[in-house]
């Protein structure tokens, strides 16, 4: 099981073509043209695909190195920092139920052993 995420990402890239020539088709010039013009599209898009995988990658290695409900734990504790973090860069307000739903979270999170 050496690059098990690696395989099946190209594999999962390799049967959505079909998919993306039936449904995008018809774009698809129109994207290569806004791709060309625009050095933006291009490296937003593999940056995205870059960090993507990347981030995967590490999910895929952390499940294999403790289980899968640990990555999940730390998953949920993650997305309660991002959205708190990026509360308070964006100067936002949070709600009471926002807040209250993340100390729930959190505190499930020190109560996992």
């Amino acid at each position: 099981v050496g690059n098990q995420f690696a395989v099946t990402s190209i594999l999962s890239f390799l049967w959505s073509l079909p998919l993306l020539a039936i449904t995008e088709g018809g774009k698809w010039d129109d994207f290569v043209e806004v791709a060309r013009t625009t050095p933006a599209v291009m490296n937003n898009l593999l940056a995205s695909g870059f960090f993507f995988y990347g981030y995967n990658e590490l999910a895929t290695l952390t499940i294999k190195k403790t289980n899968a409900i640990t990555q999940s734990v730390a998953n949920t504790a993650k997305r309660v920092i991002i959205i708190i973090g990026v509360a308070i860069v964006l100067g936002e307000s949070l709600p009471f139920a926002k807040i209250l739903g993340s100390i729930i979270c959190i505190g499930g999170v020190f109560l996992y052993p």
